[in-house]
């Protein structure tokens, strides 16, 4: 049985006669973790088949009796992850285990101290619940995992990762304009930061504090290097001086009376503007927005209700970077409308929910504009959100007669709780709670354009195709960047990348054999166009 009030075990109950009567006997200590315990999460127990006094149960750790309950000895702690949910016999010696860290198994289990070994060879299920792209290096990533931590990616495909920081992962961030920067936390507000690129990461104790959701929402603004971050009802907190002392300012905000932040949005086209997502405290979801927000004093341009319902929260807002009086915001839970918009700067919202399942919806990104989601033939641009149901898509907002439709080819319908778009390559990433990590480049059509430019003198030498690779040979201008995109013949960008102006090197293994066209601006919009046949 679970305390209530210390969310331990402190009694473990057995009959002997078909559940008449029950007798207390001393319960396991490995399931417990003292003033953290959480047996509401983490408790299972089974029966040895063949002998109904041994016994085995999992809370932090696993414990086992041979004895009926009487005493418990502690197993599998050294090598076996924590935090356990499943448990199955298969005769008297193998068992399986589920816990937080994936499947671990042994032919012991009759020992005094069965062997476990990890079975998640090739097994991708690990739950993350928020992720960050580089903004120039292809294949980088963070995400953070429940209870495993904010993983570093730095290779396509099904591939090993690199723990960045432990704990349980939440909300990670890498600066947008200088790759260098970037953020990892845990629980609460606790906030880990690089300077170096994500070699090595510090904490922040200068700002720790419990305060906020257990993962907590957070946002961070590019042009600032300010953190926007959830705190205690009616507040939201800011940290600032990534690059020094980080120092942490809380902020109240009436309007949001006794709700908590659960999603914040850095506004794209004003500077230190924010959006709030407040939920909670018995209350209908607001949408809020709030200028100077890097102030103790902000001023509150403009709050509306998301419905009537008092049973959601505000999962995620998104804002048009084409029309900053254009605001998407989406709620998750069931049995309520989940998805809204907003075209008067958010006085107030409709719902565009549209022909979508009834599913909580945890994410809402706007599209790049040359983005086809649902076929050449479905038009441009338009919303991704991530849903209980994977990817759902829609190129035509049109109130409540807005069609969606899912794109999960490649992943599972599971539940996905954010996902990020890379400008420079039309690169999006998306954080599955149970799948790991995916990714994909949105379909794309050259705009904007216009009449093709000359090539620029001394730009681009000259490129080749060889062995998987296009080579480029840039020139001797004083170039700090330059975006590459491929084009194929029908016209559709199928590679983009961002490189320093530099000789660089783009893998093309992956392409379909044909001719291709090679489109790279300069910083300075220098140009050079080139075609190459992909072998």
């Amino acid at each position: 049985m679970q305390d209530s009030s210390t969310n331990s075990v402190s009694g473990f109950y057995r009959s002997t006669n078909g559940g008449a009567t029950w007798d207390s006997v001393g319960a396991p200590t490995a399931v417990n973790n003292g003033g953290n315990s959480q047996c509401w999460y983490n408790l299972v127990a089974a029966v040895d088949p063949n002998n109904p006094d041994i016994l085995v149960v999992g809370g932090l750790n696993m414990a086992k009796s041979i004895n009926a309950g009487t005493t418990w000895s502690t197993i599998g702690s050294a090598n076996v992850h924590v935090d356990h949910h499943a448990l199955v016999f298969n005769g008297s010696t193998k068992l399986i285990n589920g816990n937080d860290g994936g499947i671990y198994y042994t032919e012991s289990f009759d020992l005094a101290s069965p062997a476990f070994v990890n079975k998640n060879n090739g097994y991708n299920v690990t739950q993350y619940y928020a992720c960050d792209v580089h903004p120039t290096t292809t294949d980088y990533f963070l995400a953070g995992a429940q209870d495993n931590g904010t993983q570093r990616f730095q290779a396509p495909g099904l591939n090993n990762t690199t723990s960045a920081t432990g704990g349980d992962g939440g909300f990670c961030h890498i600066d947008q304009t200088d790759g260098n920067i970037q953020i990892t936390s845990n629980t609460g507000n606790r906030y880990n930061v690089s300077n170096n690129g994500g070699i090595s990461f510090v904490f922040a104790s200068t700002v720790f504090n419990a305060r906020g959701q257990f993962i907590n929402p957070t946002d961070w603004d590019d042009a600032s290097n300010i953190l926007y971050c959830g705190d205690d009802a009616g507040k939201y907190f800011f940290i600032t001086n990534w690059t020094g002392t980080p120092a942490g300012t809380q902020v109240s905000v009436a309007s949001m009376g006794a709700r908590e932040l659960t999603a914040v949005k850095v506004d794209p086209n004003t500077a230190n503007t924010i959006w709030i997502g407040a939920s909670f405290g018995n209350l209908p979801p607001q949408v809020l927005k709030l200028t100077s927000a890097n102030s103790a004093t902000p001023t509150v341009v403009s709050f509306a209700n998301l419905g009537a319902t008092s049973n959601a929260n505000v999962s995620s807002i998104d804002i048009d970077p084409a029309n900053p009086n254009h605001i998407v915001a989406v709620i998750s839970n069931y049995g309520v409308v989940s998805v809204y918009e907003s075209t008067n700067g958010g006085t107030s919202f409709t719902s565009i929910e549209g022909n979508l399942p009834d599913m909580p919806v945890r994410w809402v990104s706007f599209a790049p504009t040359n983005a086809q989601l649902n076929g050449a033939a479905g038009g441009n641009g338009g919303l991704i959100i991530a849903t209980e149901l994977g990817i759902w898509t829609t190129s035509a907002i049109s109130g409540a007669a807005t069609q969606w439709i899912p794109n999960n080819s490649g992943f599972a319908n599971v539940r996905t709780d954010m996902v990020r778009i890379r400008p420079s390559d039309n690169l999006a990433v998306a954080a599955t709670h149970g799948r790991g990590l995916f990714t994909t480049v949105l379909p794309t059509v050259v705009t904007g354009i216009g009449t093709t430019p000359s090539n620029t003198k001394d730009f681009i030498r000259y490129i080749n195709a060889e062995s998987g690779r296009l080579n480029i040979y840039t020139g001797q201008l004083l170039t700090k960047s330059m975006s590459v995109q491929l084009v194929d013949m029908s016209g559709r960008v199928v590679l983009a990348h961002q490189f320093s102006y530099q000789n660089s090197s783009m893998d093309i293994s992956r392409l379909a054999a044909a001719t291709y066209t090679v489109r790279i601006r300069g910083n300075k919009n220098e140009y050079y166009a080139g075609k190459f046949i992909k072998r």
